[in-house]
């Protein structure tokens, strides 16, 4: 599991989670993606493109965050989830907590607002 971070403005970051987000996978990314995205306290994309799996656990991670940003007034979106990924994600119903969209243009809208 790798995770990248992106850092795009003083406002934005974005972070790409590639490999599988099973338990080894989180436990691998999980201290570094909290600080990219929680701790940092800015408007968050996560791109999913390179994702071939997640789990429970991962995504634990993602609404975790993802709240943690919401305390602070800003927003996570996930973007490019495919396959199983983007399956399993609406099916436990994240996207109903976390903004999903299929790409950079469609997150970066709905973090205009």
């Amino acid at each position: 599991m790798e995770l990248e971070i992106r850092e795009r403005s003083d406002d934005l970051t974005e972070v790409a989670l590639v490999g599988k987000l099973d338990i080894q996978g989180l436990h691998a990314v999980d201290l570094e993606f909290h600080g990219a995205t929680a701790a940092a306290k800015k408007d968050t994309l996560v791109d999913l493109s390179g994702l071939d799996f997640v789990a429970s656990l991962g995504m634990g991670m993602l609404i975790s965050c993802a709240q943690s940003l919401q305390r602070e007034g800003r927003t996570m979106v996930l973007v490019g989830a495919r396959g199983d990924v983007q399956t399993a994600l609406e099916t436990a119903g994240i996207d109903q907590a976390i903004p999903m969209v299929a790409d950079n243009d469609a997150a970066l809208t709905v973090l205009a607002g």
